[in-house]
């Protein structure tokens, strides 16, 4: 399958493309910073800490020194404020921006103290990063340059995180300068500039008639016969495509992998038959690879694989145990991978010699300083200030040795692993990669792509664009485009007269049109490869997304095609009718239409409180019940409550049903359908909640996120809503609720409410 030839975009068309990137991309750090700041003026402090925003009365159990010589700041619950050691539910994970200042006591104290908020915000508090998260504690790294002098009870707040948009921005001031050039400035070297110009339309990318041959290596047990030996002996016909269309790939090429296809499998071999070939013909070097995700747990995920097959043979071969790298502070880190993360390397490997003198050094002096007044041994005065000036002196020391540190590391390793936005710490700074990986890329905006593609000459993207697209906080009405593109009424872009007929870029009118969606758009169906066979979901459960947005050409393979529910080893009693009943189906439907199961929304009613914002999140309470009563059956049969997941699009409706339920099964998964993306259960019970007059749906509209709830369940999908109010939402939704009408087990839901 051939791609489509672009015309070549002008230096006009490519300086609106770009510039209207960089507007959108205001836009939504605008909207990120206003909903922190109503967030924390119109939020009780005890309403930010109910909502995961905040935590009070925490106090530091030790200040340390981090790369980059960055004070890190541990914050526990002490005993004298608490009587568990554990942290309540937030949302605080790594990399988010926080502030630490003092606690707030109480709402009313807050409000008395209104006028005064920000002179007492600024003494003693200090912005910084959550390094990690535990437990019973959470790191937090400040900025060296700081004094550090917090008072003895504390609070920790959320807020906007503005790094990642300054990246992308100057990311897309660079690209600006390459691709547009001005007219007194001669344009900057790109050595990648090939693979630029494919992205951009200027130029058609390309592909080899032929595979690389497999270098020479020493020692090696596994010989690859003629183009492509498998590592994994058990890759279907469509992945071994897919991988022979990347290996041959010059420039770009992507992966469309639907649910359950075998995406993460796939690119790890392609990663392994990469590094089995020389990065060009005139070498036998392997060449270096940056593997990125938009997430820190997509990333973990596949660190985790990769870490686990470099132990075998033939994997080592090609990819020795210390050639791994990860970039940043892991999310969910087993203790056997944190050996692969570059903090742990410049502390603790052969290299990391040269910084511990100073580090022990700086440690005691930060302990020192930490000590409260009163304290044995607390600094006072001009002893306090000359103690800090030591410690800015050693900060400059132990940095100019961690550079050198951090650059052995980096230089050392072939794979190296990144989110997206952290490939452009300074770390990895003027680092230039043979080819970069990015998977999840149909999650990320296409800015924060550009980041590791500007270090890179060949590029592989790998995602599914019938899944959630990027979160995009902005709601701005979309806007014309620079009068270049004008919007018919079914949402396609036309093309005036500033450029001939023909495909070519065009400006985004959002930032949920991702790369991976722009190259097909831009290249056609060629540009890509589908990965065809599904490894997780019944047949039935699969038949109605692949008919509606795979062409039909999800495939099941025979080893989960007929599985249930009735097959689980946990499942005790197969032969009786209730497990018959409640086991046997894959698909079932609980219709609650005529019902007057009613939605509600966040704010009405006297114990639902009313969002700051106003977003009026929506909950059902008698679907709620149906739910949980569903849950119950499956539990009481055999079900592992760990293998059901119950999914909802509505945060309100996570609430009630987390009440109804998690205490009685704290296994039992219980979220968002964001939340769910990439993981699988047994059993998915999907409450729909909208139920109302007016055939009014919100979220529902938005199928890739009931695709991606559809297709989690691996035995049986649990549908609970009403056909009435949803058919009306949109013709998908339509074609749904008829397909559960004639194709599930269908049930009303009057009779189990009753």
């Amino acid at each position: 399958m051939a791609v489509h030839t672009p015309q070549p975009p002008s230096h006009q068309l490519l300086d609106s493309f770009i510039g209207r990137h960089q507007y959108l991309l205001e836009l939504e750090r605008k909207a990120e910073e206003e909903q922190t700041r109503l967030l924390n003026s119109k939020c009780s402090p005890r309403l930010l800490e109910q909502r995961g925003l905040a935590l009070g009365g925490l106090g530091v159990s030790s200040i340390s020194v981090g790369l980059g010589g960055k004070s890190l700041i541990e914050l526990h619950r002490p005993s004298a404020y608490h009587t568990l050691p554990a942290l309540p539910s937030h949302t605080f994970r790594n990399g988010d921006t926080v502030r630490i200042e003092a606690h707030v006591q109480s709402d009313d104290t807050a409000t008395k103290n209104k006028g005064k908020k920000k002179d007492s915000e600024d003494q003693g508090a200090v912005e910084g990063v959550v390094y990690r998260v535990g437990q019973e504690k959470i790191i937090v790294a400040v900025d060296g340059s700081k004094e550090v002098d917090l008072p003895e009870r504390l609070r920790l707040l959320k807020l906007a995180n503005t790094v990642t948009f300054d990246r992308m921005e100057k990311t897309l001031a660079h690209l600006r300068r390459l691709v547009v050039p001005e007219t007194d400035a001669p344009s900057p070297y790109a050595f990648n500039l090939p693979l630029i110009d494919s992205l951009l339309g200027k130029q058609s990318p390309s592909w080899s008639d032929v595979i690389d041959t497999p270098r020479a290596l020493k020692g090696q047990d596994h010989v690859l016969d003629g183009e492509v030996g498998w590592f994994n002996g058990n890759l279907n016909d469509s992945q071994k495509e897919a991988i022979h269309f990347c290996l041959k790939a010059e420039q770009v090429a992507c992966i469309h992998g639907p649910p359950g296809t075998g995406k993460t499998h796939t690119l790890i071999e392609l990663v392994f038959q990469l590094l089995a070939r020389p990065a060009s013909s005139s070498t036998n070097v392997p060449p270096r690879i940056l593997v990125t995700t938009p997430s820190n747990l997509a990333l973990d995920n596949l660190l985790l694989r990769l870490h686990a097959l470099v132990q075998q043979v033939p994997y080592s071969s090609v990819l020795p145990r210390n050639s791994i790298l990860r970039i940043g502070h892991p999310t969910r880190v087993h203790r056997d991978l944190i050996q692969e993360t570059l903090d742990w390397r410049a502390a603790n490997g052969d290299e990391g010699e040269l910084l511990k003198d100073v580090g022990e050094e700086l440690k005691g002096h930060l302990s020192d300083l930490g000590r409260k007044k009163g304290e044995k041994g607390a600094l006072k005065g001009k002893e306090r200030g000359k103690r800090w000036d030591e410690v800015r002196e050693l900060r400059k020391e132990y940095r100019q040795r961690e550079g050198k540190v951090v650059s052995t590391v980096v230089n050392g390793a072939q794979v190296v692993l990144a989110t997206c936005h952290s490939a452009g710490a300074r770390q990895l700074n003027n680092m230039i990669f043979d080819i970069c990986i990015i998977d999840e890329a149909t999650q990320a905006v296409e800015a924060v792509c550009w980041i590791p593609i500007l270090k890179s000459r060949k590029l592989i993207l790998a995602g599914d664009p019938q899944q959630l697209p990027p979160t995009i906080m902005s709601k701005e009405e979309i806007s014309a485009v620079s009068n270049v593109y004008t919007e018919d009424v079914d949402g396609a872009m036309q093309q005036t007269s500033l450029e001939a007929k023909g495909r070519s870029i065009r400006p985004p009118r959002t930032l949920e049109t991702t790369l991976f969606e722009r190259l097909e758009h831009l290249y056609g169906a060629g540009i890509k490869r589908v990965l065809q066979v599904q490894y997780r979901m019944n047949e039935q459960i699969a038949i109605f997304p692949s008919e509606t947005l795979y062409k039909s050409s999800l495939l099941s393979d025979p080893s989960v095609a007929k599985r249930k529910l009735l097959g689980l080893p946990t499942i005790d009693d197969r032969t009786s009718e209730e497990a018959r009943d409640i086991l046997e189906p894959n698909v079932v439907f609980f219709d609650t239409a005529g019902c007057e199961f009613f939605e509600r929304t966040e704010g009405e009613g006297g114990d639902v409180k009313r969002a700051p914002l106003g977003e009026g999140s929506k909950s059902n309470e008698n679907e709620a019940e149906i739910v949980a009563k569903w849950a119950r059956k499956l539990a009481s049969l055999g079900v592992p409550p760990a293998e059901i997941g119950i999914v909802t699009p509505y945060q309100a409706q996570v609430s009630v049903l987390s009440a109804l339920l998690h205490e009685e099964y704290p296994d039992m998964t219980i979220g968002s359908v964001d939340g769910l993306q990439g993981q699988e259960r047994e059993a998915i019970i999907l409450s729909l909640v909208r139920s109302n007059a007016t055939g009014e749906v919100g979220f529902l509209g938005e199928y890739r996120r009931l695709n991606v709830a559809m297709t989690r369940a691996r035995r049986q999908l649990c549908v609970v809503g009403d056909s009435s109010t949803v058919s009306k939402g949109s013709k998908y939704l339509k074609k749904w609720m008829d397909w559960l009408e004639a194709e599930a087990d269908v049930r009303w839901a009057g009779d189990e409410g009753s």
